[in-house]
């Protein structure tokens, strides 16, 4: 149960850690937190008796659109693949941090 709060709040300091020891990187601290929010999640579903396949059904969907859209910018070549990639990934952030505290809702109730 412990692990459940304690695995994100790693990912936050080890994201707040990356954004001061690399201010000026193309990458940001908060690009690490999927990895943290997807294992709480999956905690979380072990907590409450769910499939355990939720979380990584939903990593595996949005590795499947990284895919079609690294396809679609090769196919069209006017599609920049780098900003692509950057904003599936942001939105994989959003929703692995909006995912997380809807379980967490979830289990209190």
């Amino acid at each position: 149960m412990f692990l459940i709060f304690l695995i994100p709040f790693i990912g936050l300091a080890f994201a707040f850690l990356i954004n001061k020891v690399f201010p000026r990187a193309q990458f940001r601290g908060y690009d690490v937190l999927p990895f943290f929010f997807i294992a709480g999640c999956s905690l979380i579903t072990l907590q409450l008796k769910l499939p355990l396949f939720l979380p990584y059904g939903f990593f595996i969907y949005f590795i499947l659109v990284i895919i079609v859209a690294i396809s679609s910018a090769i196919k069209n070549k006017n599609i920049s693949l780098g900003k692509t990639i950057r904003k599936l990934w942001n939105y994989l952030t959003a929703c692995t941090l909006f995912w997380y505290i809807g379980l967490l809702f979830f289990m209190i109730k």
